[in-house]
């Protein structure tokens, strides 16, 4: 496998949750090795990346994992039904 760029916190993780490595793993795709989403995200300016620091894309990359877990995968229904 390919070593990611955007890495969360604990990886440990992917091996008994396969839905916070496919999160993580869709986050890498959407963050190329040069500019990608999170360079624009946190951009202070309109329409133009600035590159993150490392500790930016491990608490984003953290984050973006968190989603996939079994208390992330309830936060994300509970938004997508109208409950948030």
């Amino acid at each position: 496998m390919k070593k990611m760029r955007n890495i969360g916190m604990h990886q440990y993780r992917f091996k008994d949750n396969p839905m916070e490595k496919a999160y993580a793993k869709e986050w890498e795709k959407i963050n190329p090795k040069d500019l990608g989403i999170l360079d624009y995200i946190l951009s202070t300016k309109i329409n133009e990346p600035e590159p993150v620091s490392d500790r930016d894309r491990e608490v984003a990359a953290t984050v973006i994992q968190w989603l996939g877990s079994p208390v992330g995968q309830h936060f994300v229904l509970n938004v997508l039904k109208g409950e948030g």
